[in-house]
């Protein structure tokens, strides 16, 4: 362990923040989520290719905010903050998926509807 700073500015963590990286991963973040909203709003692609591009510039501006604001990387420095990362997605991506396989199921379970008149939901 190292030994402590009287002065907290001289801290490893707080040394590595920028005003440049703060400022480029803000812009990164609103420019790719301005082409998310353009690719939403204009409705020219098929179904699949939609769903694929805005899970792509999703994870896109995930990767420029953990780079850019946590200055998350590979380094020993960083090293707690990478397991946090890899023990946190998982649970994310399940916690989200299992939401939405709740909700979609729990709407068949619950609406009771003759076949012929079922309207398809986006899940199908």
């Amino acid at each position: 362990m190292s030994a402590p700073h009287s002065n907290p500015l001289e801290h490893p963590e707080v040394r590595q923040a920028s005003t440049w990286r703060y400022l480029a991963g803000f812009a990164a973040t609103i420019v790719l989520m301005q082409a998310a909203l353009t690719v939403t709003l204009r409705q020219h692609l098929p179904y699949t290719e939609y769903t694929l591009t805005i899970a792509g510039l999703a994870l896109a501006s995930l990767l420029a905010q953990a780079a850019l604001f946590f200055g998350l990387d590979i380094s020993r420095a960083q090293i707690w903050k990478s397991v946090s990362l890899v023990l946190t997605v998982p649970l994310f991506i399940l916690s989200v998926g299992l939401t939405v396989w709740m909700f979609h199921s729990l709407m068949q379970r619950t609406m009771i509807m003759p076949q012929n008149m079922a309207q398809p939901t986006m899940l199908q």
